[in-house]
């Protein structure tokens, strides 16, 4: 009776070591400080995005042992070859944007989303089309008349780069209205800044960028707003209609995205995916993404990683289309 008690003892605590073995294996956490690596120097949207982030998880004590790395330099090629150096280690994460893809595709960079691992997405940022406003150009149905009967009427600058987002929403509204891309008068700068400068300063007619560098003159009065490039109107300008409410299908944003190495576990993907919208859902969060006129999204890992895809492909063809790609 005695051994019999002590077998059943024996067996019990057998099971209750294979069943904390058991969660323990089911979960990861980090246990070495976490590299939060961004493209960017300090003060930069990238690094604003981390730091924030990494408040949000020191504040709650998600995650307290996390630290913001800036290597900046070849429009984030040397980050994200320095996270992608670290395989299987999920102890390096890194902010990624969209200029990863055009930039895989133009050869400027090795590095593609495919040879990270996609975490999620955790915001997007709306491209706008805005005039000066004393412009005869009142509306998109204006400016897609003018373009049709002459494509080179209407003179647009895209910011620092052909090719990017900014570039590719005007390239869509033209070529939704059956105007080839190729055609339109893209003018670049040095930055947003002097895109705005020059609108203002009547040498350009368009201006084709983010939200943020609008708003501040559409609320003086000097700029006018003609749509919006995502899927619903943005509670930065929410009296301004998209350009899908105008009748072109154009929904073209700047995602944010959190990638780490190749080769993660399953388990080392759901703990971020976990923490990640849990801290996307923090009030300071979204209080960030409203400062920067961003808007509020989360897509997990695989779907994010979809997502990609896709936007991927329709990267390649319009580079194509507008004679970037050889």
């Amino acid at each position: 009776m005695q051994r019999h008690r002590i077998a059943i003892i024996g067996a019990v605590f057998a099971c209750a070591l294979i069943a904390a073995g058991s969660v323990r294996a089911q979960g990861w956490q980090p246990n070495k400080t976490v590299e939060f690596v961004v493209g960017s120097a300090p003060g930069g949207g990238n690094d604003k995005t981390a730091r924030t982030l990494q408040r949000i998880w020191q504040t709650n004590k998600w995650l307290e042992n996390a630290t913001v790395v800036n290597k900046v330099g070849g429009g984030g090629a040397i980050a994200y070859n320095y996270v992608a150096q670290h395989a299987a280690d999920a102890h390096y994460v890194a902010v990624v944007r969209k200029a990863l893809l055009a930039n895989h595709i133009l050869g400027r960079s090795q590095i593609n989303y495919t040879d990270m691992t996609v975490l999620a997405i955790v915001g997007d940022e709306a491209m706008a089309l805005a005039v000066r406003a004393d412009s005869p150009v009142k509306s998109v149905k204006d400016l897609v008349d003018r373009i049709k009967a002459d494509p080179q009427s209407i003179s647009v600058s895209v910011g620092s780069a052909r090719g990017a987002t900014p570039h590719f929403v005007y390239a869509l509204v033209a070529k939704a209205a059956g105007v080839d891309p190729r055609k339109l008068k893209v003018i670049t700068f040095g930055g947003a800044a002097e895109s705005v400068t020059n609108l203002l300063g009547g040498h350009i007619d368009l201006l084709s960028g983010s939200v943020d560098n609008v708003i501040p003159h559409v609320q003086s009065g000097a700029m006018r707003v003609l749509g919006i490039s995502s899927a619903r109107r943005t509670a930065a300008l929410p009296n301004v209609p998209t350009l899908k409410e105008q009748g072109y299908d154009v929904v073209q944003g700047g995602w944010i995205a959190v990638m780490a190495p190749r080769g993660l576990s399953e388990t080392q993907i759901a703990y971020w995916e976990s923490l990640l919208e849990r801290t996307v859902n923090q009030p300071e969060w979204k209080r960030m993404l409203e400062a920067d006129a961003l808007e509020w999204e989360f897509i997990k890992s695989q779907a994010a990683r979809d997502y990609l895809k896709k936007d991927y492909e329709l990267s390649r063809s319009l580079l194509g289309e507008l004679g970037m790609v050889k």
